[in-house]
Protein backbone atom coordinates (compact mmCIF):
# COMPACT_ATOMS: atom_id res chain seq x y z
CA UNK A 1 0.00 0.00 0.00
CA UNK A 2 2.75 2.42 0.96
CA UNK A 3 4.72 1.51 -2.14
CA UNK A 4 1.74 2.37 -4.36
CA UNK A 5 1.27 5.69 -2.55
CA UNK A 6 4.98 6.48 -2.91
CA UNK A 7 4.90 5.66 -6.65
CA UNK A 8 1.85 7.88 -7.27
CA UNK A 9 3.48 10.70 -5.29
CA UNK A 10 6.71 10.42 -7.34
CA UNK A 11 4.70 10.43 -10.58
CA UNK A 12 2.83 13.58 -9.49
CA UNK A 13 6.10 15.34 -8.67
CA UNK A 14 7.52 14.38 -12.06
CA UNK A 15 4.43 15.71 -13.87
CA UNK A 16 4.56 18.98 -11.93
CA UNK A 17 8.23 19.34 -12.89
CA UNK A 18 7.42 18.78 -16.59
CA UNK A 19 4.59 21.33 -16.42
CA UNK A 20 6.94 23.90 -14.84
CA UNK A 21 9.60 23.38 -17.54
CA UNK A 22 7.15 23.76 -20.43
CA UNK A 23 5.60 26.89 -18.88
CA UNK A 24 9.04 28.50 -18.55
CA UNK A 25 9.85 27.78 -22.20
CA UNK A 26 6.59 29.31 -23.40
CA UNK A 27 7.09 32.39 -21.22
CA UNK A 28 10.64 32.90 -22.52
CA UNK A 29 9.43 32.65 -26.12
CA UNK A 30 6.68 35.19 -25.50
CA UNK A 31 9.16 37.78 -24.18
CA UNK A 32 10.87 38.10 -27.56
CA UNK A 33 10.14 41.43 -29.27
CA UNK A 34 7.23 41.64 -31.70
CA UNK A 35 7.73 43.63 -34.89
CA UNK A 36 5.11 46.24 -35.77
CA UNK A 37 3.38 45.18 -38.97
CA UNK A 38 -0.04 44.75 -40.50
CA UNK A 39 -1.12 41.61 -42.34
CA UNK A 40 -2.70 42.64 -45.64
CA UNK A 41 -3.65 39.21 -47.03
CA UNK A 42 -3.86 35.93 -45.16
CA UNK A 43 -3.93 32.55 -46.97
CA UNK A 44 -3.99 29.15 -45.29
CA UNK A 45 -2.98 26.07 -47.27
CA UNK A 46 -3.34 22.51 -45.96
CA UNK A 47 -0.12 21.21 -47.48
CA UNK A 48 2.07 24.32 -47.24
CA UNK A 49 0.93 26.19 -44.13
CA UNK A 50 0.06 29.86 -43.66
CA UNK A 51 1.18 32.39 -46.28
CA UNK A 52 0.58 36.08 -45.67
CA UNK A 53 1.32 39.40 -47.34
CA UNK A 54 2.70 41.63 -44.59
CA UNK A 55 3.44 45.36 -44.59
CA UNK A 56 6.14 46.26 -42.10
CA UNK A 57 6.07 49.80 -40.74
CA UNK A 58 9.86 50.16 -40.59
CA UNK A 59 10.31 48.89 -44.21
CA UNK A 60 13.26 46.66 -43.30
CA UNK A 61 13.21 43.18 -44.84
CA UNK A 62 11.91 40.50 -42.45
CA UNK A 63 14.11 37.74 -41.11
CA UNK A 64 13.23 34.14 -40.28
CA UNK A 65 12.36 33.82 -36.58
CA UNK A 66 10.86 37.29 -36.09
CA UNK A 67 7.43 37.55 -34.53
CA UNK A 68 4.36 39.42 -35.79
CA UNK A 69 1.12 40.03 -33.91
CA UNK A 70 -2.29 40.33 -35.58
CA UNK A 71 -5.68 40.51 -33.82
CA UNK A 72 -4.41 38.98 -30.58
CA UNK A 73 -2.65 36.05 -32.29
CA UNK A 74 1.13 35.75 -32.38
CA UNK A 75 2.88 34.43 -35.50
CA UNK A 76 6.50 33.45 -36.15
CA UNK A 77 8.02 34.05 -39.59
CA UNK A 78 9.38 30.73 -40.92
CA UNK A 79 10.14 31.85 -44.47
CA UNK A 80 10.33 34.93 -46.69
CA UNK A 81 9.52 34.98 -50.41
CA UNK A 82 11.98 37.16 -52.30
CA UNK A 83 10.21 39.06 -55.11
CA UNK A 84 11.59 41.70 -57.48
CA UNK A 85 11.40 45.27 -56.17
CA UNK A 86 9.35 46.51 -59.13
CA UNK A 87 6.56 43.99 -58.46
CA UNK A 88 5.78 44.93 -54.82
CA UNK A 89 5.45 48.23 -52.98
CA UNK A 90 8.05 49.30 -50.44
CA UNK A 91 7.87 47.42 -47.13
CA UNK A 92 5.46 44.69 -48.33
CA UNK A 93 6.64 41.06 -48.15
CA UNK A 94 5.16 37.60 -48.66
CA UNK A 95 6.01 35.43 -45.66
CA UNK A 96 5.33 31.92 -44.44
CA UNK A 97 3.99 32.02 -40.88
CA UNK A 98 3.58 29.63 -37.98
CA UNK A 99 0.96 30.34 -35.31
CA UNK A 100 2.33 30.33 -31.75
Amino acid sequence: MYLLFLGIFALCLFLVFLQYRSANRKRAAMLMPVRSASILKFNSYTSFGIMATIKFKDEVSPKVGERVQQAGDLYKITGVVETPVIMQPQGVWDCKLEKL
